[in-house]
């Protein structure tokens, strides 16, 4: 969304595309009428465009247009904000409307109380009508609202057109397919692909998100997250096995040796120059990629390849990677939530911050002439394709519970250099995840439809 950490912290791009930061700690709008009452905001964005859309477009636009209520907007450093965030709440301070990346942290601020229930505002605004079912349903905690999701994607399979024309491959749409690229693109002295966890160690589940989605299929990961299957069953072990293995041959970030120093800007550097074959990562970097492939140089992306036995290519895991939630400290509770609204009302205007920026929208219902004209095409085709599919898939940040999640991408380091093998890795991810589903700590998933 807007303020985007396209998740992990959306934006999870780690270094660079941040490059400077701006920590500009910046108001929007004009100055308050003395009736005003402030509601607080703190965002991040991924480039100053970014922030330029949505401080006119939205805080300086509802600034003008509410009566009684102001948005005061204080801009983070992208990497931090999830952090200052959590400090905040956390010790019962923070904003007033309270960001969070994705539906899994969200719930840690409700089920701990700081943050209110939403239904109230759901009703009286109408956001069950205007969100997207799926993304409704997971932002429910005990049945009730308590986090609006403000942006959402997907994980894709980018590549640079140019290097696949100039070795004769094809796109992988299967296992085999995905063998052989890797294959040939490390006898060429290329890294197969992209991937590694230096600066931002979260990186690690994009890749597992990926893969587990590609290799046992959605149907299996409902029944993970719903207690039908264990984490541990065989699917799972041998999903991570294969995995394992693919990093061992140096398909993965080059290998084990190199996947802890490799960051996200070096694989979208490599992928631009030729040494980077493919890369799956997020959509939240649709809005970043360019300023890697310079000179006349362009990216695109293609949907996941199957990488598992009957189960089906082009599966899209869905990611909420911003959402909203009210501080229960807020003094404006109601202010809070009219911003909110505000920011998912108006389809147009998310879709031309989409346009503008290739910044992740929220999971509105819209219908697909609803997308600007002369929007980047590889964007708009990722937005038009995933509503007209029903192969999709989990992201670990929106589906997963907090502990469970955090274990994924922590404990899969020891997966990495051999300290663990993928049995032990998938009995303690389903140790932590039953905790947490006896707990009622899980987000509800939407039920798979292939």
């Amino acid at each position: 969304m807007p303020v985007n950490l396209a998740r992990r912290d959306f934006l999870k791009l780690s270094g660079t595309t941040v490059a400077a930061g701006w920590a500009l700690a910046a108001c929007g709008g004009s100055s308050p009428s003395s009736s005003a009452k402030n509601v607080t905001y703190w965002a991040a964005f991924a480039t100053p465009d970014s922030e330029k859309y949505f401080r006119q477009n939205l805080v300086d636009a509802f600034n003008k247009s509410a009566k009684g209520v102001r948005v005061k907007m204080d801009v983070k450093q992208l990497m931090t904000l999830g952090n200052l965030t959590n400090t905040a709440v956390a010790a019962g301070k923070g904003p007033d409307v309270v960001y969070a990346d994705g539906p899994s942290a969200a719930l840690s601020f409700a089920k701990s109380s700081k943050t209110v229930a939403l239904d109230e505002y759901a009703t009286k605004y109408g956001w069950q009508d205007k969100l997207l079912p799926w993304a409704y349903e997971v932002s429910k905690i005990d049945g009730k609202l308590h986090s609006v999701p403000v942006g959402y994607g997907s994980l894709v399979l980018y590549y640079n057109p140019d290097t696949f024309a100039t070795h004769g491959w094809k796109v992988p749409t299967t296992l085999a397919e995905f063998e052989t690229v890797c294959a040939a693109a490390k006898s060429a002295g290329l890294i197969p692909v992209g991937a590694g966890n230096s600066g931002y160690k979260a990186q690690s589940e994009w890749y597992l998100t990926c893969v587990l989605n590609a290799a046992v299929g959605p149907k299996a990961i409902h029944e993970a997250l719903t207690g039908a299957r264990p984490w541990d069953d065989k699917v799972f072990v041998d999903a991570i096995t294969m995995f394992k293995a693919q990093i061992d041959k140096g398909w993965w970030g080059g290998g084990a040796d190199r996947y802890f120093t490799n960051t996200d800007t070096d694989m979208f550097t490599g992928l631009a120059s030729g040494k980077v074959a493919m890369y799956m990562t997020g959509t939240w970097s649709f809005d970043s990629a360019d300023t890697f492939f310079t000179g006349g140089k362009k990216w695109d992306w293609a949907p996941l390849p199957s990488l598992g036995d009957g189960v089906l290519p082009g599966v899209f895991p869905l990611a909420i990677g911003t959402t909203l939630s009210i501080n229960a400290r807020s003094e404006n509770q109601a202010g809070a939530a009219e911003f909110i609204d505000y920011v998912i009302a108006d389809p147009k205007r998310m879709l031309g911050f989409l346009a503008t920026t290739g910044t992740n929208p929220p999971p509105l219902k819209v219908s697909a002439d609803a997308y600007p004209a002369g929007m980047d095409e590889r964007v708009a085709r990722l937005y038009k394709a995933i509503p007209e599919t029903t192969n999709l898939g989990y992201a670990s940040w929106s589906f997963v519970p907090p502990k469970t999640d955090t274990y994924l991408y922590t404990e899969f380091d020891k997966v990495v250099t051999g300290a663990m093998a993928p049995a032990d890795f998938c009995a303690g991810l389903q140790k932590t995840f039953a905790a947490e589903l006896a707990a009622g700590a899980v987000p509800k998933p939407f039920a798979p439809e292939s």
